[in-house]
Parts: structure tokens; sequence; C-alpha cells
């Protein structure tokens, strides 16, 4: 039979529902990798996964497949990993890999880009001047030898059929298919040895999933799929109806980060860092429980370790040992890319703010060049924005709650948009505000 016939034959099983075996998952996988498939055919395996969806077996199966379709590091030690899926401000993983790793904590995290309304933790990080996310293997390898933490880009040589399928996923309405982002998220993580996994997952009218009931299933897809490839997985839930921390845009980022590892970071950036930083702490040994690893990632942010080792991480990782220390211990300001303009956003009405409209201001983000519309997009990495009030503060009708970093013209249209992008209620709100939902 010819390979044409195999996936024909692959694409027509699956089609009518039926699973998939290990070797056929791997055919489809190895086909793909080595270009010996129409783009066609692989767009129709995706319509086909998206439609019947993948049993637990042939989610596992494909995530292997995926992880072994490039370079799969072998390491000595055990590696930990934080991923997120993503929202307004999440600048999470910037200030926790390095705590992490400043506690002996080993951390190989391959992060990505961002697309449409979502930031990518790369983009951020090369706001920093010199800062390389593109490393070999070797590289990489001596990053966790002798620094023990990297945040880069998966190269060629890992995972190389996440690239090929992720690109067709984008453009066949296949990338919100639950099976096929399980795969693309573990087999990453099960090429760079990951043993011990937190995952963040958003839950809010600008993430993948809008209610607990939804996010709650996908991380038990995600749990049941990590157990099958040996990986002790933990789910935690979080709310992201409103931007994390205060600073949104690649650079203005970048600053909330610095600022967190000198101390000076919102309430709800310090708890999503201990707690997810708490549990890997556990999961890893290196705490006796959740409790005492959040208190040791606070006193390594306190005691200015944590920054040291994001020092460390920036200069092996390609920056200049001067701009990483004038970034962590000076004026970070004459480093990282700046807005020519910035634009004050007026609160419409007096009251208490409960909250804000996480969808309005990603779009605004987007259009002013912070995000993309497509992948070839290029940034502004200087474009942003500064919230100037938070959840419980009072505000005065005709004073500023936004502070906006912009090289091109705000229309008028987004300035009304944002000035509505503000809930304020006449009664102060004693609900919670703490990000934290649900734990799996």
């Amino acid at each position: 039979m010819s390979r044409n016939s195999d996936i024909v034959a692959l694409l027509a099983k699956k089609r009518r529902g039926k699973e998939l075996t290990d070797s056929e998952i791997d055919d489809f996988v190895m086909m793909t990798v080595k270009n010996a498939i129409d783009g066609s055919q692989i767009g129709a395996m995706l319509m086909a996964i998206a439609i019947r969806g993948l049993s637990k077996q042939e989610t596992a199966s494909l995530t292997k497949s995926m992880a072994h379709s490039g370079h799969v590091f072998k390491w000595d030690f055990e590696v930990c990993d934080k991923h997120s899926t993503g929202g307004v401000g999440d600048k999470i993983s910037i200030p926790l890999a390095p705590a992490l790793a400043a506690l002996g904590v080993k951390v190989p995290m391959l992060s990505g880009r961002g697309l449409d309304l979502t930031g990518g933790t790369l983009d951020k990080l090369e706001s920093i001047p010199g800062f390389r996310v593109n490393l070999s293997i070797e590289e990489l390898t001596a990053c966790i030898n002798e620094c023990g933490v990297f945040i880069a880009s998966p190269t060629n040589n890992l995972c190389t059929a996440d690239k090929v399928l992720y690109s067709f996923r984008d453009v066949t309405a296949t990338a919100d298919c639950d099976g096929l982002i399980v795969g693309s998220i573990l087999s990453k993580k099960a090429a760079t040895g990951v043993k011990h996994m937190v995952l963040d997952i958003k839950i809010g009218e600008v993430s993948q999933h809008s209610t607990i009931e939804e996010a709650s299933a996908f991380a038990y897809k995600m749990k049941d799929n990590a157990n099958l490839l040996g990986m002790n997985l933990v789910c935690v839930l979080t709310e992201m109806d409103n931007p994390i921390g205060q600073y949104a845009g690649n650079s203005l980022e970048i600053e909330e980060s610095i600022l967190t590892l000198r101390g000076k970071g919102t309430k709800d950036i310090n708890e999503l860092i201990e707690v997810l930083g708490g549990k890997l702490m556990s999961m890893s040994g290196k705490a006796k429980n959740d409790e005492e690893g959040q208190r040791m990632i606070r006193e390594v942010i306190e005691n200015g370790k944590a920054l040291e080792k994001f020092r460390e991480m920036m200069v092996q990782q390609g920056v200049d040992p001067v701009v990483a220390k004038t970034l962590c211990y000076d004026d970070y300001r004459s480093i990282l890319p700046v807005a020519s303009k910035t634009t004050d956003i007026l609160a419409t009405k007096s009251g208490w703010v409960t909250g804000m409209n996480s969808l309005t201001i990603a779009k605004v983000l987007r259009d002013l060049g912070a995000g993309r519309r497509s992948p070839q997009d290029k940034l502004d990495l200087a474009a942003g924005m500064v919230l100037l009030a938070e959840r419980g503060d009072s505000v005065q009708e005709g004073t500023p709650w936004l502070r906006v970093h912009h090289n091109v013209d705000l229309t008028e249209q987004q300035k009304s948009e944002l000035g509505g992008a503000l809930v304020v209620s006449k009664e102060r709100s004693l609900t919670s505000t703490s990000r934290i939902l649900l734990t799996i």
C-alpha cells in the first residue's frame, strides 16, 4: 500500500469516529514532520480530530509522538515547569522562573509568542536589549547546568511536529480543540523532560475558558494525559476578568517584573507567584508542603536572591552584563523601550472600582501594536497601559485611572472605549479579590 493510501485510510477511519492506534498516530506525526503528506491531508486530519475528538489514549499517544519528533532532553535531576493559558498582563513566568531557580529548582521553560489578544512571554523578554530566546540545544543545556533556568523558544529540533501542526491549526479553525491543545502543551513539557508541572488555567472573557466548568473539564484532560506520560501535574484555576498587576504591554511588563523581584509587586502578582511557586516547591520535594513553599518563594524575593538569579539568566541568554545589572539594580527605564506619548483616561463617574473590562483593554493594546493580528505583524514593544486604580479603590469622576503609553495616536473611539472599561459601583464591594478559584 502506498503512503498516500495509508494516510487516506487513516483519515477515513478518524472521520468515522474510530479510535486510532498508537502506531497509526505515530505514522501520521512522522509523515507530517517528513513532509510526506499534503497540507490538505494534515488539515483534514485536524478537522476530523476537532469534530470527533480524541480519547485519553489517543491524546497521550499524540503527545508522545509529538514530543519524540525532535530532541528530548535527558537530565540527571528532576526539572519543573509552569504554564499558563494566558491573559492581559500575565507576566508571572518572568519573576517566578528565577525565584524557583534561586531555591535550587531546575526550570527549563519553553514559552511562546503573543497572538491576537494574548501576550507572549518571549515578546516581553525581547524588549530587553540583547535577550536571546532562540537558543541551540547545547545552549539550553548550558543554561540549566550553569544557571538552573531558561525561558526560551522551542528550537527547530524540539517538538518539530508541534510547530507544523500548530501552523495548520491556526488556519483550519482547529486551534481551540482541547485534545490538540493538550498535546501541544504537554509535548513541549515532555520534550524538556519535565517531571513536575503547575498549569495556571485562566477563566474570563479574554480567556480560552469562560466558566469554572469548562476550565475544570480541561484541567482533568490535562491531568489524565500528564499521568499517562509519567508527569506530575497540578492545575490552578484563576480569575482573568481583570488585568494582572498594574502594567500591560511588553516593555512595561518587564518593568513590573523587575519591580516585583525588587519586592514591590502588587498583591495579585505576589499571590500568583507564591501559590504557583509554592505548589512546585512541595511537588518537587524542596518544601514539606505548599505553605512552606510559599514562604520560601516570598523570602527569596524579599532577600534579593530571585532578582540576582534573573540577572544571571539574562546574561546567560545574551544580555550584556552592564545592561543586566542596570536593569536589576539601577534605572531600568534607561534600558527598556519607552513610548513617545502618554494619554490619561479619566473616570466617567465616582465610586468604588469593582473591575475593568479586560476584553476592551486587550483589543486596544493589540491595535496600538502591543499585540499581533497575525504572526507576521511587527510589535511596538513600548506600547502598553498602566492601571492607576485597582479593585477596591475609590475614584472620583474626572480623575485618571489608566495611563496609555503609545507611539501612534489614540483615536477618539479608543479613548471612549477605554473610558467605559472601568466598572464602578456606588457601594464598596466586600468580595474577595483573590484570583485563586480552584485547585485540581
